[in-house]
């Protein structure tokens, strides 16, 4: 009696087991079939076209430091908000390069494009320059809870004499822009279009300070 209920006991384990084996084996199967991993994305800035830039107003040089960035965008990955406070990445779209390079390119095609500086470097250059720009991109993402869909850009800029490393000018700045296309790709065409407008308000300011300096030095070497 005891050896035939062990038998049976035995029986039952196995067919347990074979049928647990069979469905690991099946799960495994499915999530083979259907768990492609998507391509990864690469995403620039939509650059504006450059238009023909004129001779120097001033004889200075500028150089441009490396900007500095957000922690949250020290990511090459897409950054979107689901709430004010809770965000997250689109894990296979990615900006190459970082968004704050990307970010300082633009800005120094937009000064080339002003024709205010003689010369404009990016750094280092290890040559003498007149002014030193700086920059921290503090926002550059989707606000995805937002009605509609909306992006969020912000920055903050500050331009150092080199002689005296003294600040002469300075710009805290945002931007929010609508998204007008579905898809990643709408909302880096509304960052590029944020980011342009944001540069085009602030660095006139910027322009203005430069020629008032350049103007006063020339009138004291008289």
């Amino acid at each position: 009696m005891y050896r035939a209920e062990g038998r049976s006991a035995l029986r039952a384990s196995r067919s347990a087991m074979s049928a647990v084996l069979t469905l690991g084996f099946a799960i495994a199967f499915l999530c083979g079939c259907g768990g492609k991993i998507p391509p990864t994305r690469y995403y620039t800035l939509k650059f504006p076209a450059l238009a023909p830039a004129g001779d120097p107003k001033t004889s200075a040089v500028l150089e441009i430091e490396p900007f500095r960035a957000a922690e949250n965008l020290r990511d090459d990955r897409v950054l979107y908000y689901e709430s004010p406070t809770q965000f997250s990445y689109y894990e296979y779209h990615r900006w190459s390069p970082d968004p704050a390079t990307l970010f300082a390119e633009m800005m120094e095609r937009h000064l080339h494009e002003m024709a205010l500086f003689a010369h404009v470097r990016a750094a280092p250059t290890h040559e003498p320059a007149d002014y030193l720009l700086m920059g921290r991109l503090l926002n550059f993402e989707e606000l995805d809870y937002e009605p509609g869909g909306k992006v969020r850009v912000a920055v903050q800029l500050r331009l150092v004499r080199a002689t005296d490393h003294k600040t002469v000018w300075s710009d805290r700045r945002q931007v929010e822009r609508s998204i007008g296309e579905h898809g990643v790709d709408g909302v880096v065409n509304a960052l590029s279009a944020a980011s342009d407008q944001l540069l085009s308000e602030a660095l006139p300011g910027l322009g203005a300070e430069v020629e008032r300096e350049f103007k006063e030095n020339a009138q004291k070497s008289k």
